[in-house]
């Protein structure tokens, strides 16, 4: 995987990540699970990557307003929005962004999806080069509903 892309995809984080996790993730199948820095991480045999964290939720504000900001703040970064919209997990509802970065000769799908959770906002992310991340769509889309907020 591109390393330039990793750098960007990291760049998108809003605060330091919060020691105690208010979440509980699953591995999508396929992919190998560990913890990094009170972060959960998952990476595929071919480099698709799938990470959920927790940032405060500072300024406290609603999903509404996350969302806005977060699709603003990816569409400034040249991303281009593919789709976006509602997403459910085991018991929350959230946000949903998947974009698209051309990086050298490949391209690159990033999902990312948001929780406002009280004082968190509990991040999912999820990147790899479109073909790759094609094949995994169905694991990393069930990991995803399997996510349950503290």
């Amino acid at each position: 995987m591109n390393n330039e892309f990793l750098y960007q995809v990291t760049a998108v984080a809003l605060l330091s990540t919060a020691a105690c996790t208010p979440f509980q993730a699953s591995s999508p199948e396929g992919f190998a699970a560990y913890e990094e820095n009170g972060e959960f991480r998952a990476v595929s045999p071919d480099g698709i990557t799938f990470r959920v964290r927790s940032e405060d939720n500072e300024p406290p504000a609603d999903l509404e307003f996350w969302s806005e900001a977060l699709k603003n703040r990816m569409s400034d970064a040249g991303y281009v929005v593919v789709s976006d919209g509602s997403v459910d997990a085991k018991n929350s509802s959230g946000y949903r962004l998947e974009l698209a970065a051309p990086i050298g000769e490949l391209d690159y799908s990033y999902l990312v999806a948001i929780f406002v959770h009280g004082d968190d906002i509990v991040v999912v992310e999820s990147a790899g080069e479109v073909r790759q991340f094609a094949a995994k769509r169905a694991a990393i889309e069930a990991a995803l509903a399997d996510l349950s907020l503290k």
